[in-house]
């Protein structure tokens, strides 16, 4: 399911506008009277980038909701914000799951009658799903 209509199904609207070279994207309440959220992605990033940001920010969404509020959580290009480490790397975690569903990857693997990433499978993995090697050892767990 592409990563925006996850988005939707959540209520977070999310828009692609150009942000200072340094900040990927951010996620904040847009109202604390009708719970509503949005994401803002930087459109200046490569498409796998963009990607990324949008199910990091949904796993601020799911993991982190109560930190967000209307100041919002702004990511910089190393997933770096106000958040501890800890839970910047749950956020990475989060959204490699949403970007990369273990059935999936699963299925895909079968395919090929094997898939481990330290079998030269990482780049391959990363170009059929449409996301960073980086993700791809996020998902994992390397």
């Amino acid at each position: 399911m592409p990563i925006g209509l996850i988005a939707q199904k959540f209520g977070i609207e999310v828009i692609s506008i150009t942000l200072p070279a340094d900040i990927s994207g951010l996620i904040r309440q847009l109202s604390t009277k009708d719970q509503s959220y949005q994401i803002q992605v930087n459109n200046t990033d490569v498409p796998v980038r963009q990607r990324f940001t949008v199910a990091h920010e949904i796993g601020h969404f799911l993991l982190h909701k109560q930190s967000i509020g209307t100041d919002g959580i702004t990511d910089s290009i190393l997933y770096r914000s106000k958040l501890s480490d800890r839970l910047e790397a749950e956020a990475n975690r989060m959204a490699a799951a949403l970007l990369l569903p273990w059935d999936k990857v699963h299925d895909w693997c079968m395919q090929r009658h094997a898939c481990l990433p330290a079998s030269g499978h990482l780049d391959e993995i990363a170009s059929v799903f449409k996301v960073s090697a980086l993700a791809v050892g996020f998902r994992f767990g390397f």
